[in-house]
């Protein structure tokens, strides 16, 4: 049974700078896909575009129910359309190494432990909700310092330890509160085969992203496809995840990508000649492919990225070049935090075990 997240379509409004779509004839509905701008997808790369659009066929023509489809169409046109906020959609950092101390003494404790766990196929949690509050809270500014935006903090929860033979299906995060996040890597067994992040960019590339302990991927989860679709062959691997979504008005938008569903969307549509994409199916939250290896096309011309990342506060991204993040706090300030004990947790910062990854 593969762990389920909501997908929800969000409508985004002109305040927040999304475009909306060109519509076509009558709302788009006359013909399947009725979005044949680059200023239709945010953002307007030919990469984005191409991935999409091969998405939409695919979905057009698989071979599931009607809801699976609705479903299909309407979270994949909130990937494909819905704000961006950096050039890439992920980057790779360094976590404050203060912070990663404290999550690997979480962690050895709970490794002793595992025996008494109570977990799903082959997951199990290691929780402690305050620390993960002050965490999510403390790790704010950096990113907000990514993403270029102000955020409010939503959840944070794990650590998530996953043993061996899981696979996470590709798939795309709740789209309300799962904008800006993170997978902080806390570790992993010393003898696991390394087991990759899979997260599709905003140029249409497919890469793998392999962690260290402490490193700490950014990524745009409710736009960027991403999953761990390879058999997990290790251990353990345990990390602590993220969330956060602008400060802006993002839950009062109306839910406009569903009228962009055609409404021949319960009709299975015959591929064009020439078209040799391969079959979806989009099952409850997966998106798998599976005539691929490992139920995932992308694999076959990935681009591979190995931790550890560059120090904290220097970020490697998808055309590979290091940069700084600006106006964020010095690593130092972590530490001092941790000594002096809680940080001061908004009102609005909510924890929870939620079974998003």
């Amino acid at each position: 049974m593969y762990l389920k997240a909501i997908l929800i379509a969000v409508a985004l409004t002109y305040a927040t700078g999304m475009q909306q779509p060109s519509a076509g004839e009558e709302n788009g509905n006359q013909t399947l896909f009725w979005h044949q701008t680059f200023d239709d997808y945010s953002p307007s790369t030919p990469g984005w575009k191409r991935i999409n659009e091969r998405r939409f066929k695919q979905i057009a023509a698989s071979d599931i129910d009607d809801e699976s489809r609705w479903e299909a169409y309407s979270s994949t046109l909130h990937s494909a359309m819905s704000k961006n906020f950096t050039e890439y959609g992920w980057s790779l950092t360094k976590a404050p190494q203060s912070i990663t101390d404290k999550l690997k003494k979480r962690l050895d404790a709970g490794l002793k432990k595992r025996n008494e766990q109570v977990g799903v196929e082959g997951t199990f949690f290691i929780p402690d909700d305050e620390e993960n509050a002050e965490i999510l809270q403390e790790l704010l500014p950096l990113h907000e310092a990514w993403s270029g935006v102000k955020l409010v903090p939503q959840n944070s929860y794990g650590l998530r330890v996953y043993r061996g033979n899981i696979t996470l299906a590709m798939h795309v995060d709740e789209s309300a509160t799962h904008v800006i996040s993170s997978i902080l890597h806390v570790g992993h067994g010393e003898d696991d085969e390394p087991w990759a992040l899979v997260i599709e960019d905003f140029h249409g590339n497919t890469n793998e992203v392999f962690l260290e302990s402490g490193d700490m991927l950014f990524y745009e989860s409710s736009k960027c496809v991403h999953g761990r679709p390879k058999m997990f062959n290790g251990d353990y691997y345990s990390s602590l995840f993220t969330h956060y979504s602008p400060v802006t008005d993002w839950h009062g938008h109306q839910e406009w990508t569903q009228e962009y569903v055609p409404d021949s969307y319960e009709e299975r549509q015959e591929k064009e000649a020439g078209d040799s994409s391969e079959d979806l199916i989009f099952d409850d939250y997966a998106l798998i492919e599976p005539s691929c290896a490992h139920g995932w096309c992308g694999y076959r011309d990935s681009v591979k990225w190995h931790g550890p990342a560059p120090g904290y506060g220097k970020v490697l991204t998808g055309d590979g070049k290091v940069r700084d993040l600006n106006d964020i706090p010095s690593e130092n300030s972590f530490r001092r935090m941790r000594t002096m004990g809680s940080t001061r947790i908004e009102k609005d910062c909510v924890v929870s075990e939620m079974d998003y990854f």
